[in-house]
Formats: C-alpha cells, structure tokens, sequence
C-alpha cells in the first residue's frame, strides 16, 4: 500500500512540474556561403534559442551558439606560399572576427580559420555577413548569405 501511495505521488508531482514549466527550443542551424574573385568563404553555425515559460513567473530565456568560419583561397595553394601580408574580418549582425598575419613566409590553410562559442547573439537566417581579405595590397570583398 506505502509503495502504491508512494508512486502515486511521484507521478503527481511530475505531472505538477510538468505542468507549471514549459519550455519550447527553437535551432537556428545555417551555412553562409559566399565568393569573391580570388577568396571563398563559409561561416557554419549552429544556434539554439530556448523560452522557458514558468506558470506565474517571469519567463526565461537561453542562447547558445557554436560557429566556424572558413576562408579559403581559390587559385593553386602554392601561390598562397608568396604572400608576405595578409588579413581578413568577417562581420555579421551578432558580431564577428578578424585575423592579421604579421610575420607570414605563407598562408596555411588551418590558419585562415576560426571557431568561437559561447551565448548570446546568433546569425538568423536573413542575415548578411560582410567578407574583407587583404593581402600584399591587394583587396577582396564579398557577402555569405544562407545556402538554400
């Protein structure tokens, strides 16, 4: 009898808690892609929004992100060994980054990319992200937009 009452309970009280939370997770998983004459990008991200909605309270709410972004060269790869300066941003409505390579006797490829993680703002489906590459005087722009 103690164990029927017992488990009784514990449903009741799921059910309470149930009840009186209620969460809805929203995924705001994208590709951004983009080209310029010389360089290609891609910015990958993988976003969640979570609205917590308690019964009487205050809602909640929860971002966490997770991105890569990744330049890559469109000629031959031995060319990217004459470069002596090089530097590139990428900016988006949720931020973004930069890299300036001072000293370089040649661009590697795992150098022309950067991952970042964290809450906060994300990138939404309609955004634009902005591509500057400069290197030994010259310039290369170009926009990532969401590959559909």
């Amino acid at each position: 009898m103690i164990k029927r009452l017992s488990a009784l309970m514990l449903s009741g009280i799921i059910i309470v808690l149930l009840a009186a939370c209620n969460t809805t997770t929203y995924k705001h998983n994208y590709t951004f892609t983009g080209e310029g004459k010389v360089w290609s990008a891609e910015y990958v991200q993988k976003a969640t929004e979570k609205f917590i909605d308690k019964k009487g309270e205050r809602p909640d709410y929860e971002t966490s992100q997770q991105s890569t972004f990744e330049l890559k060269y469109k000629g031959e790869q031995t060319d990217l060994d004459k470069i002596n300066s090089f530097k590139y941003s990428f900016k988006g409505t949720s931020g973004g980054g930069s890299k300036t390579l001072e000293d370089v006797e040649g661009v590697r490829k795992s150098e022309l990319k950067s991952k970042r993680a964290g809450s906060g703002a994300f990138e939404h489906e309609d955004s634009i992200i902005k591509v500057v590459v400069e290197w030994d005087g010259q310039k290369d722009e170009f926009e990532l937009k969401v590959r559909k």
